[in-house]
C-alpha cells in the first residue's frame, strides 16, 4: 500500500463558494479527510464571491470550517478576461502554493480555461459536469460545434500526460439503483450477446423560476446562451451511454435527431405559467431588478426532447428517447429571497422537481425500469423494476425500492472526492469507490453525445422547419 504523503495534499478549489462545492460535496470531503488525518489544505479558492465574506459564510458552516483553518488565498477571477490573462493569475498562484489538486466546480461555460491550465501543468483535475460549455451554445453552431473540438483538444493534453488523473464525480454511476441496473444489463450481454434495443428516459425537473430570476448569473444560469441542456440532464445522457456501451452488441453510430426544442422567450412570452408566480409574489423577501430578456437568455433551451437511433452500418437495430422539461410540476412555496438579492448563495431550488422514468429493453429478453418521483433537498426514493424472459430464468416482475437513494448509497460524491484526492496524493483509495468513478477517457460517448445536442438545439434556431441529424460514432 502507498503511503500517505508527507506534505499536505495542496487544493485549488475553483468555484469554492457555490452550494453543490462548498455545503453539499467538496468541502465536506476535504473536512472528512482532515478528520482522518489524510494531509490535505485548501490553499486557495477561485471564486466571484468573497469565501471570507460574512453573510456567505454565515449560510455555509463547512466553507466556514475550511477557511478558519486553512486560510486559503481567494483568486477573483475578472469578468471579461481573457483566457490567456487569467491562466497567467493562476499560474502566478501556482508558484507560491504548488497546487497538486484543481478542483473544478464553477459554472459550467467558466471550466476551460482551468482544466486546459491544469492538465498543461500536469496538475490532477477533479471536474463537475459537464466538461466543457460554451457560451451561446444553444443558438449560435460556432459555438455549440466548439464544445466536441475544445473536448477532444483536451483529451489529447490529458493523455500527452502520463499519470495524469482527470474525473467527474457523477453521482449516479455510483448510486446502487444505477450500478444494480448496469449489472443486469451487462449479465444479459455476456451471456446471451443481446445488446440494448429500445429505451426511453423522460425527465421533469420542475424548476420553476419567476422572470427576473432567469438573470440571475450563478452556477446553471441561463445568463450566458445555455440552459437545462447543460445541468442535470449531463447525468442522464452519462448513464444512457454507460448502459449502450455495457450492452453495444453490433452497434456502431448513433444517430441524434432534435424533435422539439423550447426556449426562455417561448416559455416566458406564452404565459401560461404565470399562475404559480402570482401566487409566490406575496411570499417574495424581496424585489430583484426587473428582468432584462436580452437574446442570451431567451434563447437558451429550457425543454428539448430527441430521438437517438441505434446503428449498424446502414442497419437500424433500435432507438431511444430522450426528454427534458421545466415546463412541469414544481413543488416551489418561496418568493425572492435577501440571498437572491444580496448574491449570497447561488440559485438553490426553490421547489425543484426530480421526476424520472428510464425504461429500457435488451430485444425480447429482459426489461429494466428506473423511476423516481421527489422533490430536490428531500430523501430520495428509487424503484427498480425487471423482468427477465422465462426461457433465462425470468420469474415474473422484481422490484426493488432504494429508500434515501442517494445518502444511503454505498458510495457518495463525498466519496469519490475524497478518493480522487488520496489518489493524486499517490496513496491507495478504496477500491469499491474508484471503480464507480468516471474518468476523462470514459466520458468521450457522453460528451459527444452532449455536444450533438447543443449543435442541433443551435441549428434548429436558424431553420426551426428541420429536423436536423448528427451521426455520432461509439467508440
Amino acid at each position: 500500500m502507498s503511503l500517505r504523503p508527507r506534505q499536505p495534499v495542496s487544493v485549488l478549489l475553483v468555484g469554492g463558494c457555490g452550494h453543490w462545492a462548498a455545503a453539499e460535496n467538496h468541502v465536506p470531503a476535504i473536512l472528512t479527510l482532515k478528520k482522518q488525518g489524510f494531509p490535505v489544505r485548501v490553499a486557495a479558492i477561485c471564486d466571484l464571491r468573497d469565501p471570507y465574506d460574512p453573510d456567505l459564510l454565515a449560510h455555509m458552516p463547512h466553507l466556514n470550517n475550511v477557511v478558519t483553518q486553512d486560510r486559503p488565498a481567494w483568486i477573483k477571477p475578472r469578468p471579461g478576461r481573457s483566457m490567456e490573462a487569467l491562466q497567467r493569475q493562476l499560474q502566478q498562484a501556482h508558484s507560491e502554493h504548488r497546487f497538486d489538486v484543481v478542483i473544478v466546480a464553477c459554472d459550467p461555460v467558466g471550466h476551460l480555461p482551468y482544466l486546459k491550465w491544469a492538465t498543461d501543468q500536469g496538475i490532477h483535475v477533479l471536474c463537475d459536469k459537464p466538461i466543457i460549455c460554451v457560451e451561446d451554445a444553444a443558438w449560435k453552431p460556432a459555438s455549440a460545434g466548439q464544445i466536441r473540438r475544445e473536448f477532444d483538444a483536451l483529451l489529447h493534453a490529458h493523455r500527452a500526460q502520463p499519470g495524469h488523473l482527470f474525473a467527474v464525480p457523477l453521482r449516479r454511476r455510483a448510486n446502487d439503483a444505477f450500478v444494480h441496473a448496469g449489472e443486469l444489463i451487462r449479465d444479459l450481454h455476456d451471456s446471451h450477446q443481446q445488446p440494448l434495443t429500445m429505451g426511453r428516459i423522460d425527465v421533469c425537473g420542475g424548476h420553476f423560476r419567476l422572470p427576473e430570476e432567469y438573470a440571475l448569473g450563478n452556477a446553471h444560469g441561463y445568463s450566458h446562451g445555455v440552459g437545462a441542456l447543460a445541468f442535470s440532464s449531463y447525468h442522464y445522457l452519462d448513464e444512457m451511454t454507460r448502459y449502450l456501451l455495457l450492452a453495444s452488441g453490433r452497434i456502431t453510430d448513433l444517430r441524434l435527431t432534435l424533435q422539439y426544442v423550447r426556449r426562455v422567450g417561448d416559455h416566458l412570452g406564452s404565459g401560461v405559467n404565470d399562475v404559480l408566480g402570482q401566487l409566490l409574489r406575496p411570499h417574495s423577501e424581496a424585489a430583484l431588478p426587473e428582468l432584462e430578456l436580452n437574446e442570451r437568455i431567451a434563447l437558451a433551451e429550457m425543454d428539448f426532447a430527441f430521438t437517438v437511433e441505434l446503428l449498424s452500418g446502414g442497419q437500424h437495430l433500435g432507438v431511444l428517447t430522450y426528454s427534458f422539461t421545466s415546463n412541469s410540476f414544481s413543488n416551489r412555496t418561496v418568493g425572492v429571497l435577501a440571498c437572491d438579492v444580496e448574491d449570497t448563495v447561488a440559485f438553490r431550488e426553490k421547489g425543484r422537481m426530480s421526476q424520472y422514468i428510464i425504461d429500457l429493453h435488451q430485444g425480447h429478453l429482459q426489461h429494466l425500469r428506473l423511476s423516481k418521483n421527489d422533490a430536490v433537498g428531500e430523501a430520495y426514493s428509487i424503484r427498480l423494476e425487471h423482468r427477465r424472459n422465462p426461457l433465462i430464468g425470468g420469474t415474473g416482475r422484481l422490484e426493488t425500492v432504494y429508500e434515501n437513494a442517494h445518502d444511503s448509497s454505498a458510495v457518495t460524491p463525498e466519496d469519490i472526492t475524497a478518493a480522487f484526492i488520496t489518489m493524486a496524493a499517490g496513496s491507495t483509495a478504496d477500491p469499491a469507490v474508484t471503480d464507480k468513478m468516471a474518468f476523462l477517457d470514459g466520458q468521450v460517448l457522453t460528451h459527444r453525445v452532449f455536444a450533438a445536442m447543443y449543435e442541433l438545439i443551435a441549428a434548429h434556431h436558424h431553420d426551426a422547419r428541420s429536423r436536423p441529424s448528427v451521426l455520432v460514432g461509439m467508440p
